[in-house]
């Protein structure tokens, strides 16, 4: 198989500046289990850090004057994506309605895998564990996506955001990093490499990309 091409990068100075955020911890997250587009809301210890990174977020922007406010929030449609934007539009003084449900920003599907641990996806499916320990970025467990998958809808997500206040990205890790393949210049493996951890915020303010908070 050929290898897949590389979507088309954003223009850098076309891109405004934009916030990133993956979501909070869910009880599938604290088991290590394949979520992908399984509808999973927050677990408990996931909705108290949630209200955390909201008051963090707050507290960063008021003790930056020059910081501008964020003035939409584009969440991934799963109920951890969605819960999590609407703590942070709670606590960032934003009506409900300023959460925009954006499809792009949805987990890839892990297909078959999804439910299961690590563990079991090395017992159950041998072969494909091992094919994706070669080439990370471009495998798909059978009916699933890949983060090449993921990268092309960041990319047309990136083309279109709305050029007001800093818009909040409510996604998830992969997505998060695809962002670093397209704006940031990482290479496949180093980006499909990369550990993003629930609540980290990436900023992007127009020409460099940098995670900000954990």
């Amino acid at each position: 198989m050929g290898a897949i091409p590389r979507p088309e990068t954003p223009r850098l100075d076309s891109v405004p500046p934009f916030l990133a955020i993956r979501h909070g911890e869910t009880a599938w997250n604290l088991e290590g289990r394949f979520q992908g587009h399984s509808d999973i809301p927050l677990c408990e210890q996931g909705r108290h850090r949630t209200a955390r990174l909201a008051e963090s977020l707050v507290s960063r922007l008021r003790g930056d004057p020059s910081a501008r406010r964020p003035a939409v929030v584009l969440s991934s449609p799963l109920r951890r994506a969605v819960e999590t934007a609407e703590v942070l539009c709670q606590r960032l003084g934003m009506p409900r309605d300023a959460v925009v449900i954006d499809e792009r920003l949805r987990e890839v599907s892990f297909g078959t895998w999804e439910g299961l641990t690590t563990l079991e996806v090395k017992e159950r499916f041998p072969d494909e564990r091992r094919a994706r320990k070669r080439d990370r970025w471009n495998f798909a467990p059978p009916r699933g996506q890949s983060h090449a998958d993921a990268a092309e809808a960041m990319s047309s997500l990136l083309c279109e955001l709305p050029c007001v206040e800093i818009p909040v990205l409510v996604t998830h890790s992969g997505n998060i990093r695809a962002l670093y393949y397209l704006l940031a210049g990482y290479g496949e493996t180093e980006s499909a490499g990369l550990a993003i951890g629930h609540h980290a915020i990436i900023s992007w303010d127009g020409r460099r990309l940098e995670q900000i908070a954990q």
